[in-house]
């Protein structure tokens, strides 16, 4: 005999079809990164901010300096959909016109190392001609290399992008900026973004590694090089925000428990006489 599914029933799976349609509250932590070590250079100030600044304002006072901060613990994405990303805002103070380059920014492992060098990771980088880089480039560091974690030296490019309106246009002015990386069943894929607030400039990056180095990022670097040509470069809320894709375990519990309550429901009301 056929079963007929009353009209409450009916109502009861569609909600359980919802539920189990919504995506969990995945785990997230963000941090901001408010103990930044210096490696090269020694012209700043704020270090043990959110905010560090490098330069002092005078001529070329910020090129050629390397800062880094570690993260609260080391995140591995280990499962498809893990995330990372790096983000902030930076304002630049009387860049090299027009070609001014060699703002790096980047997501490392520090490989076990006790310095700066030798990291594993990716960094990215703004557009420019001073040096013939006509694009944005993301590298990846090499596994073993010897090289300081803002350094091509040690590093492959991997990826780039060119910018809008074009690759003359990074200027003084103030930018946000992000590097994120996402575990994917082949991989990771890696994007960034380098985006003017009140200068014309945007640079939007990807790249799909199948062979990277390291799942594991523990550490985030920036490097000003004489490229730019800088008198001060200042950053504004740099943050990690590691993001799992294994949701909560108390929020997959009250979706879980609600789940098994609308069954009972459903259950109930199938085995509840009809009224006389």
């Amino acid at each position: 005999m056929k079963s007929t599914m009353t009209a409450s029933s009916l109502r009861v799976s569609r909600a359980i079809t919802t539920l189990g349609l919504l995506a969990l509250p995945a785990l997230a932590h963000a941090e901001l990164l408010s103990s930044w070590t210096q490696y090269t250079g020694s012209i700043t100030s704020d270090l043990n901010t959110a905010s560090p600044v490098i330069g002092n304002g005078t001529t070329e006072s910020a090129d050629d300096q390397t800062i880094y901060a570690a993260s609260a613990s080391p995140y591995t994405l280990a499962t498809v959909g893990d995330t990372i990303t790096l983000s902030g805002g930076v304002t630049f103070t009387n860049l090299n016109a027009p070609q001014a380059d060699q703002f790096r920014f980047g997501l490392y492992d520090v490989n076990g190392q006790s310095g700066a060098t030798g990291w594993l990771g990716y960094f990215a980088t703004n557009s420019g001609t001073s040096t013939g880089q006509t694009y944005s480039r993301l590298w990846e560091r090499d596994n073993p290399n010897s090289g300081s974690f803002g350094s091509g030296a040690g590093a492959t490019l991997v990826g780039t992008a060119n910018a809008t309106p074009g690759n003359l246009s990074f200027a003084t002015g103030s930018y946000t900026f992000s590097l994120t990386a996402t575990r994917t069943a082949s991989g990771l894929d890696l994007a960034w973004t380098i985006l003017g607030t009140n200068v014309t400039y945007s640079v939007s990056g990807t790249y799909s590694d199948a062979t990277p180095q390291t799942y594991t990022f523990d550490r985030v670097g920036i490097f000003t090089g004489g490229g730019l040509n800088a008198d001060q470069v200042s950053f504004s809320n740099v943050d990690l925000t590691y993001t799992s894709a294994i949701p909560e375990p108390a929020s997959a519990a009250v979706v879980l428990a609600s789940v098994a309550g609308l069954l009972t429901f459903a259950s109930r009301r199938r085995r509840a006489p009809a009224a006389a």
